[in-house]
């Protein structure tokens, strides 16, 4: 009887074992390396925009809810706009079924920017990526299968197609060298049509070494990189990057505009496909001082210029304080080598950086040497808000100044 009974047992036993095992068979979990943050340059700068989860199994989209997942960027949440899968790791691309689940993200989030801006050294720095996910409920897949839920996960990819984009590439001149990046645009008539060169100075936030800044402060160079600017105009985009400095001259060094230009001579030999009557140049705050600069300095090579919230550089001259804001008395010698070079400047009537005098005066220094296809507009205080010196997001939304510049020839 004993033996009978401990057979009885050890058959109960491995009944509820089996059973046990037969549900961790069904039950299984996703880890961090299995999560990717996606983000994107918007007219703010780098934000993430979509978290994507790859799945070993297929997942049905519409018994997914926004609330089956939580995303956080260190203790602080961010919004899911929508929940979906897909058949790609890929943003925008919803199907029935999916072993991928995107959730996109509210880029208006306060959190959203992947940026820091360092007030003391006054430069960004690419810090709040920070980034976990806990997927809060069980989430079935197609064949009766179930993923648990997690504890919060870390994020150890990030996925970033608007600077992937661009090459990465150092310029070298004896010592001397200069990182910069360099969008070549997909064309099917390769080199048969010849191609625009869009230059774009980034600002004081963005000086470093890490060729990567000068891409994630502004959309300047993903705006002429993007699908609906490459799809009418294919186009070269060259975004080169200075380093930091304490004094903060940035685009002002001779040194600086000097290897500029010789980037731009050895990427026209190289790429013979370049249109050498559409060299453009564009630039912000103290990259927008550096495209004046860079126009008084090589006027027979560009064929025009957006520059923003700058002012007209003068070596020679000293600082005029407007206020809080800063510019500089524009040079006539300077003014009258711009006369035949089309230009259209951008900056806010209540810039407290950089002060619209800067723009004004050059627009009307240009204008008393003769020039006339100089123009500017000025946008009225309390419209470029909150931060009234970052004129740029407006501007390079702008499809009228985007259709100028691009109709431009030498």
């Amino acid at each position: 009887m004993k033996k009978i009974a401990l057979l009885v047992m050890t058959a109960l036993l491995l009944l509820v074992v089996g059973g046990c095992s037969g549900d961790n068979d069904n039950t299984i979990t996703v880890a961090g390396k299995d999560i990717t943050l996606v983000t994107q340059v918007v007219d703010k700068g780098e934000v993430g925009v979509a978290i994507i989860i790859a799945y070993d199994e297929e997942i049905v989209s519409n018994e997914l809810n926004a609330s089956d997942i939580s995303v956080f960027v260190g203790n602080k949440s961010r919004t899911i706009k929508t929940i979906y899968t897909s058949e790609k790791a890929e943003v925008g691309k919803p199907t029935d079924k999916g072993k991928y689940v995107v959730a996109e993200l509210n880029a208006a989030d306060e959190n959203a920017s992947t940026l820091t801006f360092d007030i003391e050294k006054f430069v960004n720095t690419r810090s709040n990526l920070d980034y976990t996910v806990k997927q809060n409920n069980p989430i079935s897949t197609s064949n009766d299968k179930e993923y648990a839920p997690t504890k919060a996960l870390p994020i150890d990819t990030i996925s970033s197609p608007d600077v992937d984009a661009f090459e990465k590439v150092i310029f070298k001149d004896g010592s001397k060298e200069m990182p910069y990046r360099l969008y070549t645009p997909e064309s099917e008539d390769s080199a048969a049509t010849k191609k625009p060169l869009v230059i774009y100075l980034h600002g004081s936030g963005e000086r470093g070494t890490d060729n990567m800044l000068q891409l994630l402060g502004t959309d300047g160079p993903v705006t002429f990189s993007n699908l609906s600017v490459q799809a009418t105009t294919p186009s070269y985009v060259l975004a080169p990057q200075i380093p930091w400095d304490t004094e903060r001259n940035g685009w002002f060094a001779d040194e600086h505009t000097k290897t500029v230009k010789k980037i731009v001579d050895d990427l026209m030999k190289e790429h013979t496909d370049i249109d050498v009557s559409r060299i453009y140049i564009t630039g912000v705050s103290n990259g927008g001082t550096g495209t004046w600069k860079m126009l008084a300095e090589y006027p027979n090579l560009f064929a025009a210029a957006v520059p923003i919230a700058g002012y007209m550089y003068d070596k020679d001259a000293s600082f005029v304080m407007d206020g809080t804001a800063r510019y500089m008395e524009p040079n006539k010698a300077s003014a009258s080598k711009m006369r035949n070079i089309p230009i259209w400047t951008f900056q806010a009537e209540d810039d407290p950086v950089n002060s619209i005098k800067g723009s004004l005066e050059a627009v009307q220094a240009i204008k008393d040497s003769g020039g006339k296809m100089v123009k500017i507009t000025e946008y009225p205080a309390g419209l470029v808000a909150p931060n009234p010196h970052v004129s740029w997001e407006k501007a390079y939304n702008s499809t009228q100044m985007m259709s100028w510049l691009m109709s431009q020839h030498r």
